[in-house]
């Protein structure tokens, strides 16, 4: 890839897209935490004759037992790929799994219409250009051949946390070691083109400031993550948390989190005799109630109700990679509570409805196949929604700019806010 200019072709101008993903290499704790650390890093490790990965020496809580990750081979078998597109191995060690992006898409999937001939040279071609995803001078010249001017791109995927409950110091060890890592070698704002955001925990408020300024020692970033839902059973959004946000507001951080493999919601299955797993190993039950969209709808109900926005005016939150299904019933839901006059979090008050808060700091985003005009008119603007294309997961679009398709039924002022104009607000690029 030597693509040096962005294409525009596609929309006939840049695109900004809420979520993509690249992959760190599989010792990136080891080689990043620090020195007298170093045995807390989370390494892969052989037990009992299994590859698995360790957490400050502990076996993992959870494992996968019945999900299939997309790339496996059993994966590129069901579709008809029998030799080629293997996982495979680089000689300095990554590990890069073969990526089929789209895979897992139904209207969209781009294996759908193909013979075997087909669907081996597609993989064939996602296999080549796996090779230039995860540094960020070859992910540029992806981006610029697929028109996406600017992105956030996810290296650290929450899940973490739950493997250090008992373990603070390991947690945030590790955290500070991930961040590290993408200061140093993505950085946080690549060219204002790729924003990767580090990884923030509230799990303690004080080590949490800690990590904040670790983060803008290397780079002051346009956005931090944290974990969808509470963090460590709190809110980021409480009082005690508010020099943090202070200082993140006066910086110009804002706030983004994505979808995790692992987060303590499946917990509450237990009520219902329901065992605690990992995502992909959810029943029908679980994955209903737990999976993404209760993490999504509390994180911007506390964001809006808990006051946040109240007491930090300049501050957006970004909800990547949970869809849009559930912002109806929460916009309706919100407004329902304020007409009724309860009262916010903390002993506030809410100067605004819900709607407006929301149209004005939050964004989310849409899966690829979703009803975007359905969710437009349910915010009654399109302020608040965003382009996403999950690039270049399973679920995914093997061409992001395939999401225009989605949002042309909407007046071409919505299309542009939501396929740029938002997000450019987001990152300040306008």
């Amino acid at each position: 890839m030597t693509m040096t200019e962005l294409d525009t072709s596609h929309v006939g101008y840049g695109l900004m897209d809420a979520d993509e993903h690249s992959t760190p290499p599989p010792d990136v704790y080891e080689r990043y935490i620090d020195r007298d650390k170093k045995h807390m890093a989370i390494r892969w490790e052989e037990r009992d004759g299994v590859r698995v990965r360790t957490f400050n020496g502990r076996m993992p809580k959870f494992t996968y037992k019945n999900f299939q990750v997309v790339g496996s081979n059993d994966v590129l078998e069901e579709v008809g790929v029998t030799d080629a597109g293997r996982d495979e191995q680089d000689s300095d060690g990554t590990h890069r799994p073969m990526v089929i992006p789209g895979s897992l898409l139904t209207k969209l999937n781009p294996l759908k219409d193909l013979d075997a001939e087909g669907r081996k040279e597609f993989v064939a071609k996602y296999r080549q250009l796996s090779e230039h995803l995860d540094n960020p001078e070859d992910r540029l010249s992806v981006m610029n051949a697929q028109g996406i001017e600017a992105t956030v791109n996810y290296i650290t995927l929450p899940g973490t946390e739950p493997e250090f409950e008992d373990d603070y110091d390991g947690l945030y060890a590790n955290l500070n070691a991930m961040n590290r890592f993408i200061g140093e070698v993505w950085t946080y704002n690549y060219k204002n083109r790729i924003f990767t955001p580090p990884y923030v925990s509230f799990a303690d408020p004080e080590a949490a400031l800690e990590q904040l300024k670790i983060i803008m020692d290397i780079e002051v970033p346009k956005c931090i993550q944290v974990a969808t839902g509470p963090s460590m059973g709190t809110s980021p959004f409480r009082p005690e948390n508010d020099r943090f946000w202070d200082i993140c507001s006066e910086a110009g951080i804002k706030l983004t989190t994505h979808l995790a493999s692992l987060t303590r919601y499946a917990r509450q299955g237990e009520e219902w005799s329901e065992p605690e797993v990992m995502l992909g190993d959810m029943d029908a039950f679980q994955w209903v109630f737990y999976y993404g969209d209760r993490p999504a709808m509390e994180t911007v109900g506390a964001a809006i109700m808990q006051g946040w926005f109240q007491r930090f005016p300049k501050q957006m939150l970004l909800i990547a990679e949970q869809g849009t299904v559930w912002l109806p019933y929460l916009l309706r839901k919100m407004d329902h509570a304020y007409m009724m006059g309860r009262p916010a979090s903390f002993g506030r008050t809410m100067e605004m409805r819900p709607l407006e808060y929301f149209n004005q700091h939050c964004l989310v985003a849409p899966f690829p196949e979703e009803n975007v005009e359905r969710v437009v008119q349910a915010a009654r603007s399109a302020d608040g929604i965003v382009f996403a294309s999950d690039f270049p997961h399973g679920e995914g679009l093997p061409e992001p700019s395939m999401f225009a398709n989605q949002v042309a039924g909407l007046p071409e002022d919505q299309q542009r806010k939501i396929l740029r104009g938002n997000m450019a607000r987001y990152l300040d690029l306008d």
